[in-house]
């Protein structure tokens, strides 16, 4: 997944949450008002979470 198409699918499914974004070219991540934390690696198609605190919440469902 590139990381415009990361960002389209994260700011679709959080339209009115501040969201902040950061890439090292192999993974993407978005990190959602603080509370949330959504990545990808660039060659998946998946995007998982990780809750604050660090609590992995595995595939993020609904959002692509």
């Amino acid at each position: 997944m590139s990381y415009d198409d990361f960002k389209r699918k994260v700011q679709k499914a959080y339209p009115d949450a501040k969201v902040s974004y950061s890439s090292n070219g192999a993974q993407h991540t978005a990190n959602v008002e603080g509370r949330l934390v959504l990545y990808t690696n660039a060659d998946s198609d998946a995007i998982y979470g990780m809750m604050n605190g660090g609590v992995h919440i595995g595939r993020a469902i609904g959002i692509e």
